[in-house]
């Protein structure tokens, strides 16, 4: 597994026209957001914050999709539970 990681880093860098480093840089920033994101989310998604609070630090956009994707979900469960 290390060896595909190391040849996809390497193919990133030379089509973008960055370090490794840089790659890896960016990767781990975009993955820290989308875990602050996740747990915005869940708090909201859990009532420990309100819609607003999440609004203002994920996003209206993001809030929403949360909420389709939870509607969608409880939806299939009722439909698994009861045709």
């Amino acid at each position: 597994m290390g060896d595909v990681v190391l040849r996809e880093l390497e193919t990133l860098a030379k089509e973008r026209k960055e370090d490794v480093t840089t790659i890896i840089a960016n990767a781990v920033k975009i993955g820290i957001e989308k875990i602050r994101q996740e747990t915005i989310l869940e708090r909201y998604l859990n009532n420990l914050m309100t819609r607003a609070e999440a609004v203002k630090s994920v996003g209206l956009d993001i809030v929403r999709l949360a909420e389709r994707q939870r509607e969608a979900v409880l939806a299939d469960v009722e439909w698994g539970l009861h045709g």
